[in-house]
């Protein structure tokens, strides 16, 4: 089995039985706004996760950055305001661009944006000195087609960010006690890497960095919605989530954070084809 075959079938292995998404009330998949704009605050008050060094380092003076899946620019916003970059965001989400436009005019940037799936809409958007993708990978079963439309959008590297385990890894346990069904655990980083060697014939530059967990809730209430989506569970039985939860969850400050361990991430430069 080839290394993008083993990517697919790993990722594939995550689907949700139909007949749990079936009584899901919404997306077990999707963010809150409220979350993601905390999340963009913390990363803004924090000390910047090392891909941002990395891709400053690559983009050349005022050279002009593209982030795929860009969300709100948490990762993209803030090199492009330190190096004074042209700023080029891809999302399917409009609500997202929507999102990273009022941020990014909150910080006197102007930024392009393209709605769409990517590499569906690659034709449209311009190329940049850096193409990058931050937290994205894990959604892309079919990852060649996605890897290679970056790098042929990237003059100077195409730069993945991401966390070395999937990042639903560790409710295969919860899905276990609520659900009674096993969750996979794959694919990871090496799978990723693999697959870029397989495509490249070249290692790519891996850089593997830490950092504390981005994702903190106000109350119970928050977080019992935010699991209880994840983990297909009515609204109205929530609540049976608590005792479960209960054993996982820290309080520092009035944050509830689920889990104390800091989050390894990895960072990869590709780079371009001749």
């Amino acid at each position: 089995m080839s290394a993008a075959d083993d990517w697919r079938r790993q990722l594939e292995a995550w689907a949700l039985p139909d007949e749990l998404l079936a009584t899901a009330e919404e997306s077990p998949y999707g963010w809150s706004q409220d979350l993601w704009k905390r999340r963009s605050a913390v990363a803004a008050s924090t000390q910047p996760p090392a891909t941002v060094e990395i891709v400053g380092e690559l983009m050349p003076q005022h050279g002009t950055l593209l982030d795929i899946g860009v969300g709100r620019g948490r990762a993209s916003l803030p090199i492009a305001e330190e190096g004074r970059h042209r700023l080029i965001g891809v999302d399917e989400s409009l609500e997202m661009l929507t999102g990273f436009t009022e941020d990014a005019r909150r910080r006197s940037m102007h930024v392009e944006v393209f709605e769409g799936r990517w590499p569906d809409i690659a034709a449209e958007v311009p190329v940049a000195d850096v193409a990058m993708a931050a937290n994205v990978a894990y959604n892309v079963a079919d990852i060649v087609p996605f890897i290679r439309a970056m790098t042929d959008h990237a003059r100077a590297a195409a730069v993945l960010e991401i966390t070395d385990q999937h990042p639903w890894a560790h409710l295969g346990p919860l899905y276990r006690e609520v659900h009674g069904l096993d969750r996979p655990t794959g694919p990871t980083t090496d799978d990723l890497v693999a697959v870029i060697v397989e495509m490249t014939g070249n290692e790519p530059v891996v850089h593997r960095w830490e950092r504390d967990g981005h994702v903190w809730y106000e109350s119970w209430d928050e977080l019992l919605d935010s699991y209880g989506r994840r983990l297909v569970v009515p609204r109205a039985r929530r609540a049976e989530l608590r005792p479960i939860l209960e054993p996982l969850v820290r309080e520092d400050d009035g944050q509830l954070r689920l889990g104390d361990t800091p989050t390894r991430l990895s960072t990869i430069v590709i780079a371009p084809t001749q």
